[in-house]
């Protein structure tokens, strides 16, 4: 073997080893790059709604991932105390990972929603931790859940901007008819509306 070719093989395992470790790696992904091959590495069909994509994340993840709409109880408390709320949550419980969104939107933006808390899974950001609720086990503490939904959007800029990059990265491959890039977030969502 050459010289040469000895060093163009110690590159491709010095690839291969990268790409485990941000793929397979147990740190936060936050770089573009990385996000891209996390991705890449889900091997996705041509055509996949989130609550599927969910489940193939569960499968890895080791524990269920239940996206719904949020609970009509929360979503009165926010209209009665005159606060926003977020489009979006991600809540961490310890036996199921809960995604929860807004319905008086698009179904595209929901879609979109969805896709980028299913993000803040796949790149292994801390989510919002709740407990489970002592009258109920199968289900997360309702006072928790709406202490973590005001917590809503505590994730740091380049956190956000990976789960955004994953939603989008999704979204373009899986829905060929917005493979046009926009140049702005703006740009962007106005090619997901119906």
């Amino acid at each position: 073997m050459t010289e040469r070719a000895g060093w163009r093989c110690l590159l491709q395992q010095f690839r291969r080893t990268r790409h485990t470790d941000h793929v397979l790696g147990t740190h936060p992904v936050t770089r573009l790059d990385h996000v891209r091959e996390l991705v890449d590495a889900l091997e996705l069909p041509a055509t996949i709604a989130p609550e599927a994509l969910a489940a193939k994340l569960a499968q890895s993840r080791g524990r269920p991932i239940k996206v719904l709409p949020y609970p009509e109880v929360i979503v009165a408390g926010f209209r009665h105390a005159d606060e926003p709320l977020p489009y979006g949550v991600w809540i961490d419980d310890p036996a199921a990972d809960y995604v929860f969104y807004r319905t008086d939107t698009t179904p595209s933006h929901q879609r979109h929603i969805i896709l980028h808390e299913l993000g803040h899974i796949s790149c292994r950001h801390v989510g919002n931790q709740v407990a489970r609720d002592p009258v109920d086990e199968d289900e997360p503490d309702q006072a928790a859940v709406i202490g973590a939904v005001k917590r809503a959007g505590g994730f740091a800029e380049d956190q956000e901007q990976a789960a955004e990059s994953f939603a989008y990265l999704i979204e373009r491959q899986t829905r060929p008819n917005l493979s046009a890039t926009g140049e702005t977030p703006a740009d962007r969502y106005r090619l997901l509306e119906d």
